[in-house]
């Protein structure tokens, strides 16, 4: 069983801290009108949410760079065990496989190199500081809108901020992560010589093992995030300018 970590424990300690000011939050809110209730503990806990993962996102970066082992996602070649020449089933299967087989391992690694350490922990945090940067944008304009100032220029701007983060933390989430897994694939998997005996002769053990390979994907969900914050940012400004043009006319 895995050790819980400092840092697991502070984000714990803070979800508990969350949970608790959001109930104090509700109880004492009731008398005020629904709508700022609701915005009010919209702001409260989007902000509170933004600072647990940015020290889930810390933590995680010192945990994987300092721990002995890490436990990674690797891709692997499709893979299915084969029996060794002699060695036959006779009974117990009720399916037969026809095609297919395992194309990725849950493992626990110990002895990465630093390169694909960095890598990895780059990915994680680069998906967590996304949390972060939407539940930062939902609390800002929660802010401005209590203060009247649903259409501040500085949520426009934050609109913008959050869109290049989401388009470039996406990404880079998914591209620094498929790299470190497949170099951890290849630095457990790749077999450059083996010793066996009383085996077959001609038969080859390390068909028993399956076999690394480099998987990248590039995901589209950051592109269309990205395009829908901009969107925003831009209906944001939008509304600033109908909003200082009504008052020049009052």
């Amino acid at each position: 069983m895995a050790s819980i970590s400092w840092w697991h424990l502070v984000v714990l300690v803070l979800a508990m801290a969350l949970i608790a000011l959001l109930v104090v939050f509700a109880v004492r809110s009731w008398r005020r009108r629904a709508v700022d209730s609701v915005i009010g503990l919209t702001l409260t806990g989007s902000a509170f949410y933004a600072a647990v993962v940015l020290i889930v996102a810390v933590g995680t970066v010192v945990d994987v760079l300092t721990s002995p082992e890490i436990t990674i996602t690797i891709p692997v070649n499709e893979y299915w065990p084969t029996l060794p020449p002699g060695v036959k089933i006779t009974s117990g299967p009720t399916a037969t496989r026809v095609d297919g087989g395992f194309t990725s391992a849950d493992v626990q690694l110990r002895g990465l190199t630093t390169g694909t350490r960095m890598l990895w922990a780059g990915g994680q945090a680069a998906g967590l500081l996304v949390q972060v940067a939407v539940a930062g944008l939902i609390a800002l304009a929660c802010f401005q809108l209590l203060r009247g100032a649903a259409f501040a220029r500085a949520v426009a701007r934050v609109a913008m901020i959050t869109a290049v983060v989401v388009l470039v933390g996406g990404l880079a989430s998914a591209v620094m992560s498929d790299v470190a897994a497949s170099l951890a694939s290849a630095q457990l998997l790749t077999v450059t010589s083996a010793a066996a005996t009383n085996v077959p002769a001609g038969w080859d053990p390390t068909t028993l093992l399956p076999q690394p390979t480099l998987h990248i994907d590039f995901p589209l969900w950051p592109i269309g995030a990205a395009l829908g914050f901009a969107a925003l940012a831009a209906v944001l400004r939008y509304g600033a300018k109908l909003q200082r043009d009504t008052e020049g006319l009052v």
